[in-house]
C-alpha cells in the first residue's frame, strides 16, 4: 500500500521518466541542425557521435609517440614498472604535465609500500553484494538479467562457484567475451533538448562484470587508500564528504576574504565528458600506482577498450554496433563501477601536483595560528581551483597565481586525456575597495566606485589551455552574481537571495505539480515533508543569510501551498508555523529549518581535523577578533557586538543562536588577560554605554592599532596610555619602521576616518586622566603579551634589544662614559633574544644611539611549553572530560594500567558494559555500568554512572557503557605507547555492536544518540586500534535458576546490569543534588542546549518544538487565547508525545479543531456565500467552539458513549478515585458548570486537593480539556497516586492515554457531524436538495401537459410514485428536460425553480424537547441501561404534495412574534408606501451641490438629531455601511417615538468612543474617561437619572469597521452585548467598561461606594443567540433591527431573522421610509422618465455601482441607451432575464445552473479559453483570484487603495 501510495506521488510530482529517445538533431558545421526520426538515421547519428567521443581521450600525450610505444595501451609492459619504481625515464620530447603525473605515480607506489589490494571474491562476497541489489536494474546485453544472479545467491554451491570464476578473471585478466558487448543507452540531460551532443550516454554492462568493478576497484582499492591517507581533503565525493560540505568550505573562504579586505579568485573549471576521456594507460598505472593487480587491471579495461557498443533507443535495440578489438575505444564509460573510484584518483594525482608546484591558497587561524594549504574543491568533475587570499597579495597577484592554477590544472587535465570546456568555465575576482567612509565595498558593484575598481578589473582576463598550446578564454562573473555550483547558488559578496529564488522556483513549481494532479491530501503532506523540504534543505547548512533575510527569503510561497495541503489560506499566520501540539498546522519554517542546518553543519565539523574544521575556525576566529573579545563570540550579546562584525556564516549562525537562547557549549580557546588589571578595550568601550556607529568607528580604529587588550596600547610599565597611538597610526610610527605588525594576533587592513580616530581619542581619554595615566595602573605580566614589543631590556646584561621582523639590534651603554646616562650605542646584531627581557619605552636620539625612558620592572612571560608532569592513568583519563563518568570509578590494585596491557596482550583480558533504563523510576535517567577484568590475575576496573536526558532509553545507556569502554581503551593506548594489540568487547544488545563495529566519516545530523556517534568518530580518527565487539546474552540471570554454568562474561554482563540499576536508583535519589551536572561527554568538542537540556538526537526536530513553544505562548497571550502562566501550567510535553505517534491527518484535524480554521459551517460560510453557517444537528451557528457543545439528542447520546468508554478507560488504568469520580462528569457538562463548581447528585463537593486540579483546569478551560491539554496539577494528581500504589504503569502512559480519551471523544463528534452533513442519501445537504426537487418536481406536475409539446409529453407518462422513487440525479435529468421542453414551446416561459429554505434534518432543533429521554452521566455511579450507540437518521418521511396552484411564497421569518409590534420593521414597505415616499427615487438621486435639498430634516430640540443629509441617506442602498446619522437619527426620531416608552434611553453612538478615548488617530490603546460622559443623560428628569430607566441602548461603532450594541437591564441588573458577527474577545472591554461606568454612575449620583452594587450585575456576552451576519456591510441593520425588536420586548434569537430575511423585506428600504415618514421636510423627488429599475437582488447588489465594496472604485457603467417601443415590457424584461441565466453553467457540476438550449455555446467551447491557455507555474500554484478569502489577514500584500470615507459604517 505504501508503495503504491508513492508511485501516485513520484506520478504527480516527477511525471513519467525520460523514455529512450527516438529522435535526435545533428548540429552541422555552418550552425544548421537536421533532425533524424528513422531508426537508421537516428542509430548512425548516435554511433558517429559516441565513436567520436569516445575516442577524443587518444589525444592524450601519453597515447602518442614514444611514450605510447613503451607503454601500449594498457600500461602493462616493463617501462610502466621502471614508472610505479620511480626509474623511468621518459623519452625526449615527453609533455611536461605527462612527466609530473608520472612522478606523482611513483610517489603513491612508494606511499603505499608492501599494501596490496585482495583481489580474490569469496562465496560470502558475492552473497552480500546480490543479495541487495535491485531485481529490475537494467542490464546484460547477452539476457543474464539481475534476477539470475539474485537467485544464484541464495544457494550456496552457485555463489561459491560463479565467485571462484571471478576470482579466476580477476587472476588471469581473461575476462570473457560477452563483458566486451555493451549496450549504450542515451538519455537527455535536459528534457525535450535531443541534440545529439547534448545527450548522456549510459553503458549497460553485464551485471557479473559490474560486480567484479564494484567490489575490486570502489571497495577494497578506496579503502587502502584511505587506510594509507591517500585521498585529498580536496575531493568531497569521497565517502564522509558531502556536495554541501564543499560549498560551506567555499563560504567560509569567501567570508574570510570579506573579513581581510584580501583578494581572492575562485575558477570553476569543469572537466568535459570525465568518464569517457580517459586514456586507458594513464588509467591503468594510476590503478596499479594504488596497488590493484595487473591482471585485475586489465580485466576491467581489456573488455571496455574492444567493447561492441550496441544502441538501445526508442526503436529498440540496433542490429549493428561500433567500436570492437579493431577500432579500440578509450574512457571508462558511464555506467561502470570502476569508473568512479578510477576518475577520484586520478584527481588525487593532479589535485598532489599542484600541491607541489605551489598552487592554491593558505588559511591561517588569526589566534591558534593553525593552517591549511588547499588547491580548491573538487567534486567528479566540478572543480573550483582557489588562487590570493596572501597577506602581501593585491589583484594582479591574485590573479597571476590564479591563472598559473588554471594553466597547470588544464595540462593536467590534458595529459589523463580530458580536456576543460570553455564554456562552461568561469572565473570570480573577490576584490574590495574603501569607500571613503570606514567601510569597503566591492569593487564591481557600484556606480560610484567604478574609478576605484572597475578599471582594474576590466584588464583582467582569465584563459583555459586548449590544445597545441593554445587557450581560450573564460567568463568572468562579478561579485554579485550567483551560478548554480553543486546544486546551490552561492554569491561571493553572501547575499543568499539567489538561492532563495531557486527556492521559491521549487515550490512553485511543486505547487502547480500538486494542483494539476489528483493525489489525496494525505499523501500531499507525505510529498511535501519528505519531496519539498528535503531538497529545498539541500544547501541550507551553507546558508550565511540573517533572520531578517530568512523571513522574507520564501515570500508567499508558503501562502499558496496551504490549500493544496487541506488547509484554508485565510488561516492566521502563526497558526500555520506552530507545532501541532499548540494547535499549527506545522509548515517548516525557513528561518528554522536554517538554524538547524547551519548548527547540524557546525557540530559536523567543529574540531575533527578536518579542513572545513579548520577553514571554520579560522572564520570564528577572525569573528573573535572582530568584534574585540577574549573568548567564543557566540557567547557575547548579540544586539551589543552583533553590528561590529562583517556578515559572515559565523555571524549568520552567532545571531541565530542568540535569538533563540540557544547555548553552543564548545571547546573554544580563550586568551588569557596578559598582566593583571588588564581588560578588553572594546568592553571597556561597551561598558561605558557605547553602542551603534560610534562604537563602530572606535573598532576600526583598533583593529588598525592592532590592539585587543589595554596592555596593547599603554607604556610598557602600565600606567598611562601610549599618547602617540591615540591619534597617529602606528605603522606611521618609528615601530611601524620595525615590522609589518605590532601583535601577534592576525590583524587586517582598516581604513579609518578622521572622525573615527577623533572619536577613538575621545574615548580613551575618559578612561584616564588627563595626563592619560590609568587609573587602575596594570600590573604584573601573567600571561604572554599579544603585542610584539620591539624594544626590549635585559637587566642581566644591562642592554636594549630593538626587534625588527629581519634581525635584533643589540644597544649598549658607552664604557667610556665618565657619568652613567640613559644614552646606548648600537653595538651589533644577533639572531636570538635573552630569555628574561623587560620591555621598555626609548626615543632614537640619532642614527646609532638611542635614549631609555621608561621601563617594566617584571619580565614579560614567554610562551614556554609547561614542565611535563607524568600523568597518572586515572589523570589522563579524567583529562578528557565528562567528569560524571568516572565518578565512581574504581580499582582492585591501583591505577597502574600494566595489567591490562598484559592481560591484553594474553587475551585474558574480558571488557564487558551493560546499560539500563527504568521508566516507572525515572523516564529521563539512565544507566551504565562496565567492568575490565583479568581472567589469570582477577584484577579487575570498573565503574558505574548515570545520565539524565530527554532521550534516555536502555539503549542510549548501552551506547553510553560502550563509548566509556572506547574511551577508556583510547587512553590506555596513549599511556601505554606502542601498545598494538586489540581488545574483546562484550555487550547484549546488537544495535550497540552494529554502531560501534562502523568506522564513522559523518554523523548523519538525525541519527539516534549523535553525541555519542560524534564522539566515537573522534576516538577512531586518534585511536590507531581496532577492537572486536561480540554479543553475550542478556538477563540470563532471569531464566536460569543456576547461573554458577554460565560463561564468565555472562556473569560479568550480569553484574554490569545490577550496577546500571543500582546506578540509575542512586541517581533518582540524588537528584536534587545532581542537578547543576552537566552531562557533557568526555572528548565531545561541542554540545547543544536547548532550555537547559542537551540535545542528542535530531537537532531539528527538538528546535522546532521549543521555537514554537515560545512562539506559541506569545501568540496565544496576544490573541487572548492564553495567559502567560494558564499556558506554562500546560502539560504540552504528552500531548506531544502522543501525536507523534499518529498520523499526520489526525495531527491536521486537532490543529484545524484548536485553531478554530476548521469546516464548520461559519468557516464554510465565509467562503461560499449559498453555504449555511449553521449546525447540521442543532440548527445554530456552528464553529469549532460548538463541537462538543451541541446539544442535539443524537450528538448527546454519542457523547454519553464516549464518557461510558472515558470512565471505562479510568478505571482500567488506576485512575485517583476523585479523578475517576469529578472528570467524567465535567466533560458532560459542556462548558456550562465551571469544573471547582460541580457537585454529586446527593450535592457532595471535591476535596480541597481535587479542587486545585479543577480550578486549573478551570483556568485552561473546558474547549482546551476536549482538545487534550492538560494541567500540570492533574499530571502530579495522578502520578502521586501512581507512585503510592507502586504500579507498572507510568504517568507519562496514563497522561498520554487520558488525552487520546479525549481526543477521541473530540474526534468521534467530528465524525458524527460529517456523516450528518454529508451523506450521500440522509445528509443535511442531500436532505436539502431533495425537498426543492421535490418542490420542483410537484410545479411541473400541477402545470400538467398545459405548454408542454406533442413529443414531450412522454415526460408525464412516469407515474409520481415511480418519480419520486428514482435518485436525486435522474429527478434533475426530468426537471431540466421538462423545463426545456416547455421553453422550447414558448419562449416566455420562465423555468419553474423551488423557493425553499435549507432543509435540515427532522432531528435536528436548537433544544430538545424536555419531554424527551436523554442519556446522563451521573456522577460516581455507573452507566446503566443499554450501550447502543444512537441512530444518526430517522426514518424517511413519506413526500407531501404542495397543493395545486399554489405559487412559491416568500420565506418566513423562523420564529413568530408573540405580540404585534408597533413598528414592524420586518417587512416590505407596501405599493402605496412607496408610491407616496418616492424614497426608492430618493435613495437613487446622485449626488450634486444641490442635494441639500434632499436632506431630511427633524427637530432640533436633541443634540446632533435634527438633519440626516443625503449622502448619508444613500448608505441605505444596498452593499454599503450605515453612517452615525442614520443610527442615531433612526433610535431617537423613529424608534423611541414608535414604542412611546419613558423608561427606555438610546444613548448616542458617540458614546462607547467618547467613554474610551483613543487618540486622535484612533491607535492608541483604549483609555476609560468618564469625566468625558459624566453630563450625559443629565436632561433626564428622573429620580436616579439614567439608573432610574429601565432599558438602555447603547450602539458601538468599533473601530469604524463594524456595529454592534449593549442593552442594560436596570430593573434586573443585567449588561447584555449583541453583536451579529457571534462572539470576540475583543468585545470584553465594552461590557466591563460599561460595568464600570454604570458603578461611576451610582457613586455620582447616589454618593455610595458602588462596589457590592456592581457585583450583583450579571455582564453576558449574547452574541452566540444573536442573528447572524454573513456579509461584511450589513452590521448596521443588523443592530437596528435587533435593537427595535429588543426595545418591543420581543425575544431574540438567532432565528428570530436571517440575513436573508433582510433581503427579502429590503429592510434598508424599510429603514429609509421610516425615517422620511418621521422627517418634518419629506423631501420629493422627480420621477425618471427613464424605466424604473428592477428590484436588486442579493447577486445583482454585489455588482452594481451603489454597492461596491468599501475600498473598490465603482465599475464605470455604460451610457444608458434611447429608449425604445417595448423594451420594458414585461415579455423583453423576461427575455433578457431567460439569456442571462442561460450563460450560467457551472464546470463539473450534475446539475446545470439554468437551462440548456441549442443556441447555448457548449460547455467544453466555455472552458477553451481556460484549459488550452498556457500557464506559468506561478499561476497555476497561486490558483484563481476569484477564489481569495474576502477574509485573509497574511494574504500577500496587495496595493492599497486612499479611502476617504469618514465614519461610514
Amino acid at each position: 500500500a505504501q508503495r503504491k501510495v508513492w508511485q501516485g506521488i513520484k506520478r504527480t510530482v516527477k511525471g513519467t521518466s525520460h523514455a529512450a529517445v527516438v529522435r535526435v538533431e545533428v548540429p552541422q558545421a555552418d550552425g544548421s541542425v537536421i533532425e533524424c526520426t528513422t531508426k537508421e538515421a537516428v542509430e548512425k547519428a548516435i554511433m558517429d557521435e559516441l565513436s567520436t567521443r569516445f575516442g577524443r581521450a587518444e589525444s592524450a600525450p601519453i597515447c602518442q609517440g614514444a611514450l605510447f610505444d613503451l607503454l601500449g595501451v594498457y600500461a602493462d609492459t616493463n617501462a610502466a614498472m621502471q614508472i610505479l619504481e620511480g626509474t623511468f625515464e621518459p623519452p625526449a620530447g615527453t609533455d611536461a604535465a605527462t612527466i609530473i603525473l608520472l612522478e606523482e605515480i611513483a610517489r603513491i607506489w612508494e606511499k603505499v609500500g608492501e599494501g596490496e589490494v585482495n583481489i580474490v571474491v569469496t562465496q560470502e562476497d558475492y552473497q552480500y553484494y546480490w543479495r541487495r541489489v535491485k531485481e529490475k536494474i537494467s542490464s546484460s546485453f547477452s539476457g543474464l538479467h539481475f534476477g539470475h544472479y539474485k537467485a544464484i545467491a541464495h544457494d550456496d554451491y552457485l555463489s561459491d562457484l560463479l565467485a571462484r570464476k571471478l576470482s579466476l578473471i580477476a587472476a588471469t585478466g581473461s575476462a570473457p567475451e560477452r563483458w566486451a558487448r555493451g549496450l549504450s543507452v542515451m538519455l537527455e540531460k535536459i528534457a525535450g533538448v535531443a541534440l545529439v551532443t547534448k545527450l548522456r550516454g549510459i553503458l549497460l554492462l553485464e551485471a557479473d562484470f559490474n560486480f567484479h568493478n564494484k567490489l575490486i576497484f570502489g571497495s577494497r582499492m578506496m579503502d587502502l587508500a584511505r587506510e594509507n591517507g591517500l585521498v585529498p581533503t580536496e575531493i568531497y565525493s569521497e565517502k564522509g564528504r558531502t556536495a554541501e560540505d564543499a560549498i560551506l568550505q567555499q563560504v567560509l573562504l569567501y567570508d574570510i576574504a570579506r573579513v581581510t579586505k584580501r583578494p581572492l579568485v575562485v575558477a570553476s573549471v569543469d572537466a568535459a565528458q570525465c568518464y569517457d576521456r580517459v586514456a586507458l594507460a594513464m588509467a591503468a598505472l594510476t590503478l596499479r600506482a594504488f596497488k590493484v593487480h595487473n591482471s585485475s587491471v586489465l580485466g576491467m579495461l581489456r573488455p571496455l577498450h574492444c567493447m561492441e557498443f550496441y544502441l538501445r533507443t526508442g526503436f529498440g535495440h540496433s542490429d549493428t554496433f561500433f567500436g570492437g578489438s579493431d577500432e579500440g575505444k578509450h574512457g571508462l564509460a558511464q555506467g561502470n563501477g570502476a569508473a568512479p573510484p578510477t576518475w577520484q584518483q586520478i584527481c588525487t594525482l593532479m589535485i598532489n601536483a599542484q600541491h607541489r608546484r605551489g598552487h592554491g591558497i593558505e588559511v591561517i587561524c588569526p589566534i591558534t595560528l593553525k593552517s591549511i594549504r588547499q588547491v580548491g574543491v573538487d567534486y567528479v568533475d566540478d572543480c573550483n581551483l582557489w588562487g590570493g587570499l596572501d597577506e602581501s597579495d593585491d589583484l594582479e597577484t591574485a590573479a597571476a597565481k590564479s591563472q598559473d592554477g588554471i594553466t597547470s590544472w588544464g595540462n593536467l587535465l590534458r595529459a589523463t586525456g580530458g580536456a576543460l570546456q570553455p564554456g562552461k568555465c568561469s572565473a570570480t575576482a573577490h576584490h574590495m575597495v574603501p569607500d571613503g567612509k570606514g567601510g569597503w565595498v566591492y569593487s564591481d558593484q557600484g556606480k560610484e566606485y567604478e574609478e576605484a575598481g572597475l578599471e582594474e578589473l576590466d584588464g583582467i582576463q582569465f584563459e583555459v589551455p586548449q590544445g597545441e598550446g593554445e587557450s581560450a578564454p573564460i567568463k568572468r562573473l562579478p561579485t554579485n552574481q550567483a551560478v548554480e555550483n553543486l546544486g546551490i547558488f552561492a554569491r561571493p559578496d553572501g547575499n543568499p537571495d539567489a538561492h532563495f529564488a531557486h527556492m521559491r522556483e521549487k515550490m512553485t513549481d511543486w505547487t502547480a505539480k500538486i494542483k494539476n494532479g489528483s493525489i489525496p491530501t494525505r499523501s500531499v503532506w507525505m510529498s511535501y515533508t519528505h519531496q519539498l523540504w528535503s531538497g529545498l534543505r539541500y544547501g541550507l547548512g551553507a546558508c550565511s543569510a540573517s533572520l531578517p533575510a530568512l523571513r522574507s527569503g520564501l515570500g508567499s510561497a508558503d501562502y499558496y501551498i496551504l490549500s493544496n495541503l487541506g488547509v484554508v489560506r485565510s488561516i492566521t499566520r502563526e497558526w500555520r508555523y506552530l507545532p501541532a501540539t499548540f494547535g499549527g498546522m506545522e509548515l517548516f519554517e525557513l528561518p528554522i529549518e536554517t538554524t538547524a542546518a547551519t548548527i547540524s553543519s557546525f557540530l559536523q565539523h567543529y574540531s575533527t581535523g578536518s579542513q572545513i574544521d579548520i577553514a571554520l575556525s579560522a572564520a570564528m576566529q577572525y569573528l573573535q577578533l572582530e568584534i574585540g573579545v577574549d573568548r567564543c563570540p557566540f557567547e557575547m550579546d548579540f544586539t551589543v557586538w552583533g553590528p561590529l562584525a562583517t556578515d559572515t556564516w559565523v555571524k549568520a549562525l552567532w545571531e541565530k543562536i542568540d535569538h533563540y537562547g540557544l547555548i553552543l557549549d564548545m571547546d573554544y580557546p580563550t586568551i588569557p588577560l596578559p598582566r593583571e588589571n588588564d581588560a578588553l578595550i572594546m568592553q571597556k568601550m561597551v561598558d561605558l554605554g557605547i553602542r551603534g556607529a560610534e562604537l563602530k568607528r572606535i573598532n576600526r580604529v583598533r583593529i588598525t592599532q592592532e590592539a585587543l587588550f589595554l596592555s596593547d596600547i599603554t607604556t610598557p610599565n602600565g600606567r598611562s596610555l601610549e599618547e602617540q597611538l591615540l591619534h597617529t597610526d602606528w605603522s606611521e610610527t618609528e615601530e611601524g619602521a620595525l615590522g609589518r605588525h605590532r601583535s601577534r594576533l592576525k590583524f587586517w587592513l582598516e581604513l579609518p576616518t578622521a572622525t573615527d580616530w577623533k572619536t577613538w581619542e575621545k574615548r580613551l581619554k575618559e578612561i584616564a586622566s588627563p595626563s592619560l595615566r590609568l587609573d587602575t595602573p596594570l600590573g604584573a605580566w601573567k600571561a604572554p603579551s599579544t603585542r610584539i614589543w620591539r624594544y626590549l631590556y635585559d637587566p642581566d646584561n644591562h642592554l636594549v634589544e630593538v626587534h625588527s621582523d629581519e634581525e635584533i639590534a643589540i644597544y649598549e651603554y658607552d664604557v667610556h662614559s665618565s657619568a652613567m646616562t640613559n644614552v646606548l650605542t648600537h653595538t651589533r646584531v644577533v639572531s636570538e633574544g635573552a630569555p628574561n627581557t623587560v620591555p621598555v619605552e626609548i626615543r632614537r636620539t640619532t642614527g646609532s644611539t638611542i635614549k631609555l625612558l621608561r621601563s617594566q620592572s617584571s619580565p614579560l612571560r614567554n610562551e614556554t611549553p609547561p614542565e611535563v608532569h607524568t600523568l597518572t592513568f586515572a589523570q589522563r583519563l579524567k583529562a578528557k572530560g565528562g567528569e560524571w563518568m568516572w565518578d565512581k570509578l574504581q580499582f582492585k590494585q591501583g591505577d597502574d594500567p600494566g595489567w591490562m596491557v598484559e592481560a591484553i596482550l594474553n587475551e585474558s583480558l574480558y571488557i564487558v558494559t551493560d546499560g539500563s533504563h527504568i521508566p516507572n523510576l525515572a523516564k529521563d535517567i539512565c544507566g551504565a555500568a562496565f567492568i575490565f577484568y583479568c581472567a589469570v590475575t582477577k584484577n579487575w576496573l570498573r565503574g558505574e554512572f548515570a545520565e539524565e536526558s530527554e532521550s534516555a532509553d536502555s539503549y542510549r545507556g548501552e551506547q553510553l557503557g560502550m563509548l566509556a569502554i572506547h574511551i577508556i581503551l583510547l587512553t590506555l593506548e596513549e599511556h601505554c605507547e606502542g601498545m598494538e594489540a586489540s581488545s574483546n568487547l562484550f555487550c547484549d544488545n546488537k544495535g550497540t555492536i552494529q554502531t560501534f563495529s562502523k568506522n564513522y566519516q559523518r554523523v548523519p545530523s538525525n541519527a539516534k544518540n549523535s553525541d555519542v556517534l560524534r564522539v566515537l568518530r573522534r576516538i577512531q580518527s586518534m585511536s590507531k586500534l581496532r577492537h572486536k565487539l561480540k554479543h553475550v546474552k542478556g538477563h540470563q540471570d532471569d531464566i536460569l535458576r543456576n547461573i554458577h554454568s554460565l560463561d564468565l562474561e555472562a556473569h560479568l554482563n550480569i553484574d554490569c546490569d545490577r550496577r546500571a540499576k543500582r546506578a540509575v536508583a542512586t541517581a533518582v535519589h540524588q537528584r536534587k543534588a545532581r542537578r547543576d551536572v552537566i552531562y557533557r561527554l568526555p572528548l565531545e568538542a561541542a554540545a547543544l542546549y536547548i532550555e537547559g537540556e542537551k540535545q542528542t538526537t535530531d537537532i531539528a526536530s527538538s528546535l522546532r518544538y521549543h521555537i514554537g513553544k515560545a512562539k506559541a505562548r506569545q501568540f496565544y497571550i496576544d490573541e487572548n487565547i492564553m495567559d502567560g502562566q494558564t499556558f506554562d501550567s500546560v502539560t504540552w510535553e504528552d500531548l506531544r508525545h502522543l501525536l507523534a505517534r499518529r498520523p499526520k491527518m489526525y495531527q491536521i484535524w486537532l490543529s484545524k479543531q484548536s485553531s478554530g480554521f476548521c469546516g464548520t459551517g461559519v468557516m464554510l460560510r465565509r467562503w461560499d456565500k449559498n453555504e449555511s453557517g449553521m449546525c447540521p444537528n442543532c440548527g445554530i451557528p456552528e464553529t469549532a467552539a460548538h463541537l462538543n457543545r451541541c446539544r442535539n439528542k443524537i450528538r448527546l447520546e454519542l457523547l454519553s458513549d464516549s464518557l461510558n468508554d472515558l470512565s471505562d478507560w479510568l478505571k482500567e488504568h488506576h485512575t485517583h478515585p476523585e479523578l475517576l469520580r469529578w472528570l467524567p462528569l465535567y466533560i458532560q457538562q459542556q462548558d456550562r458548570l465551571k469544573f471547582v463548581d460541580l457537585r454529586t447528585v446527593d450535592g457532595d463537593r471535591m476535596s480541597q486537593q481535587m479542587r486545585q486540579v479543577a480550578h486549573s483546569l478551570d483556568k485552561i478551560g473546558w474547549q482546551h480539556v476536549t482538545e487534550g491539554k492538560l494541567s500540570n496539577k492533574l499530571r502530579a494528581f495522578q502520578g502521586a497516586y501512581l507512585q503510592t500504589r507502586a504500579l507498572q504503569i507510568t504517568i507519562d502512559h496514563w497522561m498520554r492515554g487520558l488525552i487520546d480519551q479525549l481526543l477521541t471523544l473530540s474526534h468521534t463528534q467530528w465524525l458524527c457531524r460529517n456523516l450528518t452533513k454529508h451523506h450521500k442519501t440522509k445528509g443535511a445537504k442531500a436532505l436539502a436538495t431533495k425537498a426543492e426537487l421535490r418542490q420542483e418536481i410537484e410545479l411541473l406536475l400541477d402545470l400538467g401537459s398545459d405548454g408542454l409539446p406533442e413529443h414531450s409529453k412522454c415526460l408525464l407518462e412516469i407515474s409520481p410514485d415511480e418519480l419520486f422513487a428514482l435518485n436525486t440525479s435522474n429527478q434533475q435529468h426530468w426537471v431540466n428536460a421538462n423545463n426545456a421542453a416547455r421553453m422550447a414551446a414558448d419562449e416566455n416561459f420562465v423555468p419553474v425553480t423551488a423557493a425553499v429554505e435549507p432543509v435540515t434534518p427532522r432531528y435536528s432543533g436548537a433544544a430538545q424537547p424536555t419531554s424527551e429521554k436523554v442519556a446522563t452521566f451521573h456522577c460516581g455511579t455507573p452507566f446503566t441501561g443499554n450501550r447502543k450507540v444512537a441512530p444518526l437518521f430517522h426514518k424517511k418521511q413519506p413526500n407531501r404534495r404542495i397543493a395545486t396552484g399554489t405559487s412559491p411564497q416568500l420565506p418566513q421569518s423562523g420564529r413568530r412574534r408573540p405580540t404585534p409590534l408597533r413598528l414592524d420593521i420586518l417587512r416590505r414597505n407596501t405599493e402605496q408606501e412607496v408610491q407616496e415616499s418616492k424614497i426608492i427615487e430618493l435613495l437613487n438621486q446622485p449626488l450634486h451641490t444641490t442635494s441639500s435639498k434632499w436632506h431630511l430634516q427633524f427637530p432640533t430640540s436633541e443634540h446632533r438629531s435634527g438633519l440626516v443629509k443625503h449622502s448619508s441617506l444613500k448608505t441605505l442602498n444596498p452593499g454599503i455601511w450605515l453612517n452615525d446619522e442614520v443610527m442615531n437619527c433612526y433610535l431617537r426620531r423613529v424608534l423611541n417615538p414608535a414604542i412611546n416608552n419613558s423608561n427606555t434611553y438610546f444613548f448616542n453612538s458617540y458614546f462607547m468612543s467618547t467613554l474610551l478615548q483613543t487618540g486622535e488617530d484612533g491607535r492608541d490603546e483604549p483609555t476609560y474617561t468618564f469625566d468625558a460622559v459624566s453630563r450625559w443623560g443629565r436632561s433626564i428628569r428622573r429620580d436616579g437619572g439614567l439608573l432610574g430607566m429601565r432599558d438602555l441602548f447603547v450602539p458601538i461603532n468599533r473601530q469604524n469597521m463594524h456595529w454592534l450594541f449593549i442593552h442594560v437591564e436596570v430593573n434586573t441588573l443585567n449588561i447584555n452585548l449583541w453583536d451579529s458577527m457571534g462572539r470576540h474577545e475583543y468585545n470584553s472591554i465594552y461590557l466591563s467598561s460599561m460595568l464600570r461606568y454604570l458603578g461611576d454612575l451610582f457613586r455620582e449620583v447616589r454618593g455610595e461606594d458602588p462596589t457590592e452594587w456592581m457585583a450583583r450585575w450579571t455582564v453576558t456576552d449574547c452574541s452566540d443567540q444573536s442573528p447572524v451576519q454573513h456579509n461584511s456591510y450589513d452590521c448596521g441593520v443588523f443592530s437596528l433591527t435587533s435593537i427595535t425588536l429588543l426595545a418591543q420586548k420581543a425575544a431574540l434569537s438567532p432565528r428570530s431573522y436571517t440575513e436573508a430575511d433582510l433581503q427579502t423585506y429590503n429592510t434598508k428600504q424599510r429603514i429609509a421610509y421610516l425615517l422620511w415618514k418621521a422627517s418634518t421636510n419629506q423631501p420629493q423627488p422627480r420621477r425618471s422618465s427613464t424605466p424604473r429599475p428592477r428590484r436588486t437582488t442579493p447577486q445583482s447588489a454585489s455588482s452594481s455601482s451603489s454597492s461596491a465594496p468599501l475600498g473598490k472604485r465603482p465599475r464605470k457603467q455604460p451610457a444608458p441607451k434611447p429608449s425604445t417601443a417595448g423594451s420594458s415590457t414585461t415579455k423583453a424584461r423576461n427575455k433578457r432575464r431567460r439569456q442571462n441565466n442561460n450563460q450560467r453553467v457551472t464546470v463539473g457540476s450534475s446539475r446545470p445552473h439554468g437551462i440548456v438550449t441549442s443556441r447555448d455555446i457548449a460547455p467544453s467551447m466555455q472552458l477553451a479559453g481556460i484549459v488550452n491557455r498556457k500557464r506559468s507555474a506561478e499561476s497555476v500554484a497561486k490558483g484563481d483570484a476569484s477564489t481569495t478569502p474576502t477574509t485573509q489577514r497574511h494574504a500577500p500584500p496587495k496595493k492599497k487603495k486612499r479611502l476617504s470615507l469618514g465614519r461610514l459604517k
